[in-house]
């Protein structure tokens, strides 16, 4: 099973944080077809002893909240009937025109945020939300303290302006370390989620997920949510090998 990231969607691809919306319906068309698609919850219901899930399942996830998902990734979600969970950043959500001083490449990046009431409207017609913190800081440099108190607010103040529990949160660009973790689990979510690029802790509060990108393409995404692809992508690299082998083989048998 694979917990899928998505960022943004937009009817031309301008960044690397933003998919097209006809290479998004290329994915929702694939993934409705070939892989059994639920909501996050479910999926983390199903986590083992590895927190790995149990069945072969894909979830379907965004990060920071941008306005793309409202007006072009969630018509398309709808059309497929897909589930899927937004990890909202909680100041931006409430007032849009915080400055986006975290993003790596602010000129080709998305421009506007998802609004509160946009939000409330996604909520009430079933879809997901959790945290992304509050301002999208990087968590590990801020130190415990600060940390939990970035993370509890947070939560807070999602759950008071959308009147609904947030129990779980993905980390700002996947980045955590065992304080971070500490925090978030004092904090009070049940489960956090991370983005990882290389080998890491993985746990109730680093549950990883696969990034999914404007370069990928379905065949791509038909490698990403192979039940194998998080065993090559973390596992030591003798074990990675012979996994990726094994990946390679099913996935020429199909």
């Amino acid at each position: 099973m694979t917990i899928l990231c998505f960022h943004s969607v937009a009817p031309e691809s301008s960044s690397t944080l933003t998919v097209s919306s006809d290479q998004f319906e290329a994915y929702c068309r694939w993934l409705k077809a070939n892989r059994r698609i639920v909501p996050l919850a479910t999926a983390q219901a199903n986590l083992d002893r590895r927190f790995r899930p149990r069945d072969s399942i894909t979830a379907i996830t965004f990060d920071d909240g941008w306005s793309g998902v409202y007006d072009y990734a969630w018509p398309i979600l709808r059309t497929y009937g897909l589930p899927f969970t937004v990890f909202v950043i909680a100041e931006t959500l409430v007032d849009p025109a915080v400055p986006r001083d975290w993003l790596d490449n602010p000129a080709g990046a998305p421009t506007d945020m998802i609004t509160l009431e946009q939000t409330r409207e996604m909520v009430a017609a079933g879809v997901d939300i959790g945290s992304h913190s509050m301002r999208h800081d990087d968590l590990p440099s801020l130190g415990r303290s600060v940390c939990e108190k970035d993370l509890r607010d947070s939560k807070e103040l999602l759950e008071d302006v959308l009147s609904r529990s947030i129990p779980t949160l993905a980390y700002p660009k996947g980045r955590h370390d065992s304080v971070v973790r500490a925090a978030a689990e004092a904090a009070g979510y049940s489960a956090a989620y991370t983005l990882p690029e290389e080998r890491e802790e993985v746990g109730q509060f680093s549950i990883p997920r696969v990034g999914i990108y404007p370069a990928n393409g379905v065949s791509a995404l038909r490698i990403k949510t192979h039940p194998r692809y998080l065993d090559v992508r973390l596992h030591p690299v003798h074990e990675a090998v012979k996994t990726g082998k094994r990946l390679a083989s099913s996935l020429g048998r199909r």
